[in-house]
């Protein structure tokens, strides 16, 4: 059973991706109705998304510890990763986020599909598509991201200081468009790295 803690982490990390979706619907279609309330909901959003986010580095060690590694729960881990952020990124794209951030989470989704794609290719094959550095990179800061704006219309809604909120949107706007750069940079790295060994 022990052992199982590790896939469990994960499955709740997937799980969490709908729900912190739902909350940021929810939240939104109370922005002009009740402010507080609205606040309340976007905070608890970013509770269960920090939460979710902190199963990210838990279950790999935890996996490690308890050795419970395996190929299912690796495929997991990268997929649970993957809903976390598209649930977050779609709903935050529909109710919340300026148009410029929509932008960079069309591209850092659209870049995930497409590298989505290229690792079913070469598993078809027989090979792999290990995760690169700046790929690491990447994931680290949407996540970051997505908290940092989650944390902004929470502080905003909440009526927190100008200077924590405007700190926090500021935050928020680097830490996507950088991942943004970096799913470029890194998408294109994957498909060099797939083009010579072709």
């Amino acid at each position: 059973m022990v052992s199982n803690i590790p896939t469990l982490l994960t499955i709740f990390r997937i799980v969490m991706g709908p729900a912190i979706a739902g909350l940021v619907l929810w939240g939104a279609t109370l922005l002009h109705a009740d402010r507080f309330v609205a606040g309340l909901i976007f905070g608890l959003a970013l509770f269960l998304f920090l939460l979710a986010a902190a199963t990210d580095w838990l279950d790999g060690w935890a996996a490690r510890k308890l050795d419970a590694v395996t190929p299912l729960g690796a495929a997991l881990d990268h997929a649970a990763d993957k809903v976390l952020i598209t649930c977050a990124l779609i709903a935050l794209a529909y109710a919340a986020l300026p148009l410029e951030l929509v932008a960079a989470s069309v591209l850092i989704l659209g870049r995930d599909v497409a590298v989505a794609g290229l690792r079913e290719g070469v598993s078809a094959q027989g090979r792999s598509l290990p995760v690169s550095r700046l790929g690491k990179w990447k994931a680290a800061a949407e996540m970051c991201g997505v908290a940092a704006f989650l944390a902004f219309q929470t502080a905003a809604l909440l009526g927190q200081s100008a200077a924590l909120v405007l700190g926090l949107y500021w935050g928020a706007r680097l830490l996507l468009w950088a991942a943004a750069a970096l799913a470029l940079i890194s998408g294109a790295q994957y498909a060099a790295a797939l083009l010579r060994r072709t």
